[in-house]
């Protein structure tokens, strides 16, 4: 996951009607190739020479993540030397104007990375439903991916294939916790248990300033979120047609979660993160200066941990309520559906989503995979960096059974605008959040008309 949230792309019915082709051309500054389908050679097989077919796949990312994916592009060819898959990296800011564009002008990758856009690519008709082409594959996409594949789904069909799946999980610091003398976290801990252990880890001094946080989130939505999920909430219903987040679950637990700020005092509020120089909602470096016990992150902020000398930390699957819930931040592999050779595409698609062609993921340390054999795999769970730190990777795999899907509706950006004005207000003040739940549900239903 990845923690890049992409900006969901409505397009208008004209856009579909002018997708034509699905050739790559050169773009500018993008590393891309030449040229591509109409181009094929002949490659000598076993049986003699076999028609070349060259892809294209669109992605964003840093220098790691293209190292990463063109190692993976050349398992790819090893393994299938008919097939030649070019990455062409586009910058992650205007990555969803860039592909919106090459669309509608006939320049359409043969697959796309995508994210939470990946439903209003799918509602307009735009990507091709790869869960039929797995059922033909004879792919168990559950054993495969566990949980993650409900983030590509609209309408009762897939649109992409998991490809990085780092679930949100605790990250702790092992000292606090045992100066505390406090049981480290497990995936069976409950909200009582949860809110028990951080007021036990939040610290004042003579003057009851809290020095140390039990924990730290903010208005970002994983967080709270989760928090519904976890008491059985949900925002829209199981067809994203009808809003449901006016509930008495999702009261309760936001009332739990802003009472975690403003009753208890385990978790800052806005002004305390500034105090600590930081701005309102940045738990990971928080966490990272040895000023809070507990933060819900997710892999990304490995590497940044890593870096701290002296930092003692681990990390455990997300605790309950009524259930378990997570979400996970990662992407996906989708095929336009103007693609010229969709059953190349996804013979491609197949093999970067296995444990082989996922493998570069977890030797670059890029992210968490999708593939759960690889997630539970020596490889992942003991990495050369963590040999001497005992860090508790398999709670990734650990957390595939609880992975939730927010609700990904092609207007997820305005949904989340809803949410993010009324709660700043709420989160600010704390207070029973009925009201504002209310409210919000009338602003949504305005927003998606169900």
């Amino acid at each position: 996951m990845f923690k890049k949230s992409l900006v969901s792309i409505i397009l208008s019915a004209l856009l579909v009607f002018s997708l034509v082709g699905c050739a790559e051309r050169n773009t500018g500054g993008e590393n891309t190739s030449d040229p591509k389908q109409s181009a094929a050679t002949d490659t000598k097989g076993q049986d003699g020479p076999v028609e070349t077919v060259e892809l294209t796949m669109a992605c964003w990312g840093s220098e790691l993540d293209v190292k990463a994916y063109e190692e993976r592009a050349a398992l790819l060819n090893k393994k299938y030397p008919e097939l030649r898959l070019k990455v062409m990296s586009l910058p992650n800011d205007g990555y969803d104007a860039k592909i919106q564009t090459m669309l509608a002008s006939g320049d359409a990758p043969d697959i796309i990375q995508v994210a939470e856009s990946s439903n209003s690519y799918a509602s307009k008709g735009l990507f091709v439903d790869v869960g039929q082409l797995a059922e033909q594959a004879g792919l168990d996409l559950n054993e495969r991916f566990g949980g993650a594949t409900e983030a590509y789904r609209w309408q009762g069909k897939l649109y992409a294939m998991p490809d990085r799946s780092g679930a949100m999980v605790l990250y702790y610091n092992r000292d606090m916790f045992d100066a505390a003398n406090v049981a480290y976290p497990t995936k069976d801990w409950t909200w009582d248990d949860f809110l028990d252990a951080a007021q036990k880890l939040t610290l004042t001094d003579d003057n009851g300033v809290v020095t140390q946080y039990g924990f730290a989130a903010g208005g970002w939505w994983p967080w709270w979120m989760s928090f519904m999920y976890q008491n059985g909430g949900r925002i829209l219903d199981e067809n994203m047609e009808h809003v449901v987040v006016n509930s008495p679950e999702n009261i309760e637990a936001i009332n739990f979660y802003t009472d975690l700020v403003h009753k208890y005092h385990v978790a800052p509020s806005a002004d305390d993160y500034s105090r600590f120089g930081l701005k309102d909602g940045q738990p990971d470096p928080l966490f990272a200066q040895g000023n809070c016990a507990m933060n819900l992150t997710g892999y990304w902020n490995i590497g940044s941990l890593n870096s701290v000398e002296g930092l003692n930390w681990d990390i455990a699957p997300l605790w309950k309520n009524k259930q378990g819930a997570t979400f996970s931040f990662g992407s996906g592999l989708a095929i336009p559906t103007v693609c010229k050779n969709v059953d190349a595409a996804f013979k491609a698609i197949d093999f970067l989503t296995s444990m082989e062609g996922q493998t570069p993921i977890v030797t670059n340390n890029q992210d968490a995979p999708a593939d759960l054999e690889l997630l539970q795999s020596d490889l992942f769970l003991k990495p050369a960096w963590a040999e001497d730190r005992n860090v508790n990777l398999s709670a990734f795999a650990d957390s595939a059974d609880i992975l939730e899907s927010p609700p990904l509706h092609p207007k997820w950006n305005e949904i989340q605008r809803v949410f993010d004005e009324n709660f700043s207000v709420l989160f600010q003040n704390g207070g029973d959040s009925a009201e504002t739940m209310a409210k919000i549900e009338a602003e949504l239903k305005d927003v998606i008309g169900g």
